[in-house]
């Protein structure tokens, strides 16, 4: 599902090499732990994985579902099927939860030439899914991540794995900012 293949990244801005020659195979059904120090590299690699202009591809290649997805722009990067829970998840303001979470449902839908859902049918998922997770529905009211504590941004994260459906989750220090 996911081989990485002598990766080699930098910060564009001041051209620190912080991935050198990283190599790393995730097959469909496992699970991998990247652990290391601080520094270390391992929230770069999820943000080039994500597609973040910020990192640059130097050297090797990353290759999901056997194609290299370094030409991918980031929505085609989640189009394809992955998905990343950020360390520190941005606040959006001006974008109401539910309605970022029908246009990426529908964004999915559409790259997998499905109709946009109804009304109706998108309410009953969101409902379902917020239910798992124990979430008020009155949150999703509210802007993408605004004023949320860190428990509630990890859930709404969650929230969105569990509608989105990916193939491939990557989990940027999952217990930051717990509360």
């Amino acid at each position: 599902m996911l081989e990485i293949r002598n990766l080699h990244a930098r910060i564009v801005d001041d051209g620190t090499e912080i991935i050198r020659g990283l190599n790393l195979t995730v097959k469909a059904g496992e699970v991998a732990a990247i652990m290391g120090p601080n520094g270390s590299g391992k929230s770069t690699l999820s943000y080039i994985l994500a597609g973040r202009e910020d990192y640059e591809v130097t050297d090797g290649d990353i290759l999901y579902n056997g194609q290299s997805i370094l030409e991918m722009d980031p929505a085609e990067r989640a189009t394809s099927g992955i998905f990343l829970a950020f360390q520190y998840p941005m606040e959006i303001p001006g974008v109401a939860t539910m309605e970022f979470l029908k246009v990426a449902m529908n964004e999915q839908r559409k790259a997998r030439g499905e109709e946009p859902l109804k009304i109706p049918e998108f309410l009953k998922r969101v409902k379902d899914a917020a239910a798992l997770l124990d979430m008020d529905m009155a949150m999703l009211k509210r802007p993408l991540n605004v004023g949320f504590s860190g428990g509630e941004k990890k859930r709404a994260e969650i929230l969105q794995m569990k509608l989105l459906e990916p193939k491939l989750c990557v989990l940027d220090e999952t217990d930051s900012g717990l509360d």
